[in-house]
């Protein structure tokens, strides 16, 4: 990793019209600078001319093959977006740390990292150890056939990104000392509603109704707000699994009971109380209607709500987040409109899986790395074929990440368990669909799409 690399640099001017932003002028500092291994031809006159036609008119790049063990003597970025193409993603530390230090000196920089297939393990080993790091920023994730596959790719993945690449999050929000999970966000349309749920958080928006399909990321994108606010406490109502039709339990359950509220009570503090000025969520709140409503009514009109059994109401100071599988056309049809029109929350809509590439890819890659470290007397795979790939990008994904990774796990197991191939086939994807994202079931007509 020390020593001067052997590379060859060269610097490609378009002869087509100056870019008009005056900034790049100024700077004549190249667009886009390329990595990659040498093997990889960088100098092929057919190879620079498909580059030419997918970068915008005017723009310099700067191409540079290494030796993947010459990472490390990387010089200072010097490019508005770094591509490494096919690099080993164990050696992409020194690549992104000058990414994110232009970043830290005021620079817009984006790392574009593109891979094969059978290099998915080894970028979420990468991920996983760059998120526990808290270094995970300015990337986007790109997976490609060959080169001429990445060329295509690479004009829908220059843009940056504003927000960190991942959100980190206890497995269970309310049990001190859980173990973090991980919400990755590399797509366009996911970092654009992270920066919206910042800006609500920061602007006093203390009520807002999460809509997105089951597995979609709304219980981590809920605690991310609840981070941005940085006040009080997360606390979690899944009125799924509660009894929502007995408005006793339900007014116990959000405004606590006072001792003595019924035979045999103690005094017990609600999740309003709980939550003090921080978030209360309420999850699976297509059960906001009955009961549920009736309890709500009086604190989101007022801001004010009375424990069971008590004589003296109590300022509501916590913000509300429901969240619902269900499409808003769906929620307005099962309670009164009156009533509905009480909940007086602005809508964020959680693009779903199958429009965001990039989040897939990272979470096979992270999740391969995972079910790879616990294997003892299996082999795992390094990766998948490019045929899953291609499956996997075909696939609705109802289920959103859920669904991804069990048909991810089931797929694993049964390659693994065979031990005849380093990677995952399109078959054992294929089979892990039919079980866990059937293309056509039931209840897929009453779940929020977009």
């Amino acid at each position: 990793m020390s020593g001067k690399p052997s590379m060859f640099d060269f610097m490609r001017n378009s002869s087509r019209r100056p870019v008009e932003d005056p900034s790049l002028r100024r700077t004549q500092s190249p667009m886009l600078a390329i990595y990659a291994p040498s093997e990889w031809g960088l100098r092929d006159p057919a190879w620079q001319e498909m580059l030419q036609k997918v970068l915008p008119e005017g723009c310099q790049t700067s191409m540079r093959a290494v030796e993947n063990a010459s990472m490390g003597a990387v010089q200072p970025l010097d490019a508005e977006f770094a591509l490494g193409l096919f690099v080993d993603p164990m050696l992409l530390d020194p690549l992104a740390d000058r990414v994110l230090a232009a970043r830290e000196a005021g620079r817009m920089a984006t790392l574009i990292i593109a891979i094969k297939s059978d290099q998915l393990a080894k970028l979420g080993r990468w991920l996983n150890v760059r998120t526990k790091k808290s270094r995970l920023v300015g990337l986007r994730l790109l997976l490609a056939r060959d080169t001429e596959d990445a060329l295509r790719q690479l004009g829908s993945r220059l843009g940056h990104s504003a927000e960190d690449n991942v959100i980190r999050m206890p497995v269970s929000t309310e049990v001190e000392d859980s173990p973090h999970k991980n919400f990755f966000v590399f797509s366009p349309e996911l970092q654009a509603l992270v920066s919206r749920i910042r800006a609500f958080a920061n602007n006093g928006i203390h009520r807002a109704y999460l809509l997105g399909g089951p597995g979609a990321g709304k219980t981590s994108l809920a605690y991310f707000y609840y981070l941005m606010r940085n006040k009080g406490r997360f606390v979690s109502v899944n009125l799924n699994s509660e009894t929502t039709g007995d408005k006793a339990a339900i007014k116990s359950l959000l405004c606590g009971h006072v001792m003595g509220a019924f035979p045999g009570a103690g005094a017990r503090l609600g999740a309003f109380t709980n939550a003090r000025d921080g978030v209360c969520f309420i999850d699976e709140a297509h059960g906001v209607a009955g009961g549920v409503m009736e309890v709500l009514m009086e604190a989101l009109d007022n801001g004010q709500f009375m424990p069971f059994g008590a004589s003296a109401k109590q300022p509501l100071e916590c913000a509300l987040l429901f969240a619902t599988n269900r499409s808003w056309e769906h929620l307005m049809s099962t309670v009164n409109i009156d009533e509905f029109t009480r909940l007086g929350a602005a809508v964020l809509q959680v693009p779903e899986l199958h429009k965001r590439e990039e989040e897939q890819i990272s979470v096979i890659a992270t999740l391969l790395d995972k079910l790879g470290s616990s294997c003892t007397t299996w082999i795992a795979p390094d990766g998948i074929e490019y045929g899953a790939w291609e499956a996997i990008r075909a696939c609705r994904w109802h289920g959103n990440v859920r669904a991804l990774v069990r048909v991810i796990e089931a797929a694993f197991v049964e390659t693994a368990v065979k031990g005849s191939t380093a990677l995952i086939p399109a078959s054992a994807i294929e089979d892990g669909i039919k079980l866990w994202e059937p293309k056509d079931h039931h209840s897929y007509k009453i779940y929020g799409t977009n």
